[in-house]
């Protein structure tokens, strides 16, 4: 499954001491720049979403980075948000907890994230078993049996 952004804001969040911008992007045009690596990536805001742009920043935040009325996560670049944005995935599983929210994420290899303190008596007497397996694709696949048969809901 193709990684599906839950707009929590979680990468955008942090993204304040990366990106700067040069210019207004009030006026529906900027350039962003990743201070890191000093790529320079010309940005147009998306339509209808310059509203966005109306009051500050949030703190440490992307200078783009804002919260619609729901309180999720919105970019008003998107359509034409940096490289390192459009590349970014913050899982390769998603695991959904009975109740549909966010238990835990699988971060490269096999780090799992957890978000639930509740899943963590589910993991616990299983972590010895997932370290001897060997294999990428069986270690997935006998990770998501094991939250399966918990209730949990395993996305990949």
């Amino acid at each position: 499954m193709p990684f599906h952004c839950l707009r929590c804001g979680e990468c955008c969040s942090a993204m304040g001491e990366v990106h700067a911008l040069e210019g207004d992007p009030a006026s529906g045009r900027c350039v962003v720049v990743n201070r890191y690596t000093g790529e320079r990536t010309p940005v147009r805001v998306d339509p209808g979403r310059g509203g966005l742009l109306s009051g500050p920043p949030l703190p440490g935040a992307c200078p783009l980075f804002r919260r619609d009325a729901a309180g999720l996560g919105i970019c008003p670049v998107h359509g034409t948000w940096p490289r390192v944005c459009a590349e970014y995935a913050c899982w390769r599983i998603l695991v959904l907890a009975p109740n549909g929210g966010r238990a835990a994420r699988v971060m490269g290899t096999r780090h799992i994230a957890v978000d639930d303190p509740a899943l963590e008596p589910v993991l616990a007497p299983h972590r010895g078993f997932l370290a001897g397996i060997e294999e990428d694709a069986a270690w997935d696949a006998a990770l998501s049996v094991i939250l399966e048969r918990a209730g949990y809901r395993v996305e990949e």
